[in-house]
Formats: structure tokens, C-alpha cells, sequence
């Protein structure tokens, strides 16, 4: 009985984006993100990360264009810790365009069983991804990569809740599931979606993402 409880709640977890998903009184919106990343270690235990990105609508126009710069430090093996500054430009019509900063502090512990590489995160940000307000958020996520055996494709999946500091309410859930494939050494293209549940809001938001990664 009490496992038949635990697959429930599984259940319920994995099921529940997919029935507020479909549901026809929710709005759903789309948006591709590309994106060209660059990490180098100038330490052993100290990684620094320069990625430009570009965010496009439904319609494929420009909706918004950021460059994030991130430091990323290991003290010990199992934990990490980053610091993250983002610019973000958000251009309007017949309007002068936006400019929004974002700022991120997060502490990640991943550790590798076998072939599988689970990963916990906790960051607080100033900004959830979306038309910028003057909220602070928790983010909370959780994250599983496989390395398939003589295979160049890593593929992985994660859930993440964004909390609101303000009121403590949880602001939208992000579910996502991709790959990354070794093109060559130290060359890898990264595809991948996300879906960002608001539950606040009757709105859904699909994200496809490409990206290449580079690490010197």
C-alpha cells in the first residue's frame, strides 16, 4: 500500500503539466532560444562562463537578447557554488527598448552512480525568465543525466518550482528534457524543451532550445 501511494504521487507529478497542458481555456505561448556558451577553467576548481543568447516568438521575431557571465567554484567534490550577472534586452515596438539586469546565487551538489548523474539546485534570483518585475525568487531543482555507453548522446530531464520571497507562493513550475552531443573534443550542440507551468495564470509556455558549447 505504501508503495501503491508513492507511484501515485508520481503520478500525479509527471501527469499534472500534461493535463493543464491540454486543457483548452489555457493559453498557450512558444519561444525558441539559441545560444553559443563558453567555459573556461582558469583553476582546478574555478569555472567562468560567457553565454550570449537569443530568444525568438511564435512569429520568430526577436523577443528578447541577453549575455550572461557566471563563476563557478568547487570546494569539495560532491558541491558547487556559482555567481551569475545577466543584461537583458528587451526591444518593443514603437518603443524604446528594455533593459533588465538579473543576478543569480546557487549551490548545486551532483554526484555519478553508475551511468546515471542526479543533480540538486537551489539559486535565488531577482528575475523567473519572464517580463521583468521587482520579484526575488527561490528556485528549486532537480535534475538526471544519463551517459549511454559508447554513445556521443547524454540525454537528461529535470523539474524545477520558482518561489516567490514576496508572498512565499510558488510562481510556476519548468519541466525539461534534452541531450547533449559530442561533436568533437570539447565541442558539444545541446537541444532541448522546457515547459513552464504558471499557476497563477491560465498560460503555458514552450520553449525549444539550441545551443553550442564550448569548454577551453
Amino acid at each position: 500500500m505504501k508503495k501503491l501511494k508513492i507511484y501515485i504521487i508520481i503520478g500525479i507529478v509527471f501527469l499534472f503539466p500534461v493535463a493543464k497542458t491540454i486543457a483548452q481555456d489555457v493559453e498557450n505561448l512558444y519561444q525558441t532560444r539559441t545560444s553559443f556558451s563558453m567555459a573556461y577553467k582558469p583553476l582546478k576548481k574555478l569555472s567562468l562562463i560567457l553565454t550570449p543568447e537569443f530568444r525568438l516568438d511564435e512569429q520568430f521575431s526577436l523577443d528578447k537578447y541577453l549575455i550572461e557571465t557566471e563563476a563557478e567554484y568547487k570546494p569539495i567534490k560532491l558541491i558547487s557554488l556559482s555567481a551569475a550577472y545577466r543584461f537583458i534586452g528587451n526591444p518593443r515596438d514603437n518603443k524604446d527598448t528594455e533593459y533588465f539586469h538579473r543576478y543569480d546565487l546557487s549551490v548545486k551538489a551532483k554526484k555519478q552512480f553508475g551511468r546515471f548523474e542526479p543533480e540538486l539546485r537551489i539559486r535565488y534570483s531577482n528575475y523567473a525568465d519572464d517580463d521583468a518585475t521587482n520579484e526575488d525568487y527561490l528556485r528549486y531543482k532537480a535534475s538526471l543525466e544519463y551517459d549511454i555507453p559508447n554513445f556521443k548522446i547524454n540525454p537528461y530531464i529535470g523539474a524545477e518550482a520558482f518561489q516567490q520571497l514576496s508572498d512565499g507562493d510558488l510562481y510556476k513550475m519548468r519541466y525539461s528534457a534534452g541531450f547533449d552531443y559530442k561533436l568533437f573534443k570539447k565541442n558539444y550542440l545541446g537541444l532541448s524543451y522546457k515547459l513552464d507551468l504558471y499557476l497563477k495564470e491560465y498560460k503555458n509556455r514552450h520553449i525549444f532550445c539550441v545551443g553550442y558549447k564550448i569548454k577551453f
